[in-house]
């Protein structure tokens, strides 16, 4: 009873991948020289937002510059896992690390009225960092909707036998060869 009218709308398949593509942007960047904005960003994704910090070491710089949804999976309990391929530059440092904090300069541009929220996807180009060969990779964030309505993605859906909903096995998805995944394949 402590559900909005919007936690039981169904998720309309476009809905589920304009979302997994807007995570799958922001999961994929991170810059150590601003540690803390990809957990913050992350945390408005995630049903549970303790999980913020998974999928990076704190070590590094990548940008997501391209994503593309691709097929999705209808679990039985209502959520969608979206599989998504995206596009990563990761960068090398070419340069010592600062050891103070960088300033980000002046401050932000104004926010357009369109602007869905914030991202932590480092600029394109940064002193002390030099891009490397782009590279493709595959996740598959499940989108399933909080008790507000909002999407969420739920990295931690319990298994079968728990009574919610659960997290396809790999080898379920079809036209799929579990023994060709990659690390990088599934969340």
């Amino acid at each position: 009873m402590a559900r909005s009218l919007g936690a039981w709308d169904p998720i309309g398949d476009g809905e589920a991948a304009a979302f997994a593509a807007r995570f799958a942007a922001d999961y994929l960047s991170f810059d150590e020289d601003d540690p803390t904005r990809r957990a913050e960003v992350l945390r408005g994704y995630l049903a549970d937002p303790s999980a913020c910090t998974l999928g990076w070491s704190g070590i590094g710089r990548q940008r997501c510059d391209i994503v593309l949804p691709g097929r999705a999976l209808r679990t039985e309990h209502g959520v969608i896992v979206v599989e998504v391929t995206a596009r990563i530059v990761p960068y090398r440092r070419s340069a010592a690390a600062p050891s103070f904090p960088v300033d980000p300069g002046p401050g932000l541009p104004p926010v357009s009225a369109s602007t869905v929220g914030p991202s932590c996807a480092p600029a394109p180009a940064a002193p002390g960092w030099v891009a490397c060969p782009a590279l493709w990779v595959r996740i598959a964030p499940p989108v399933r909707r909080d008790d507000t309505g909002a999407l969420v993605i739920d990295l931690g859906l319990p298994g079968p036998g728990h009574g919610g909903p659960t997290t396809p096995d790999p080898g379920d998805l079809p036209d799929r060869d579990p023994a060709s995944a990659s690390d990088g394949d599934l969340l």
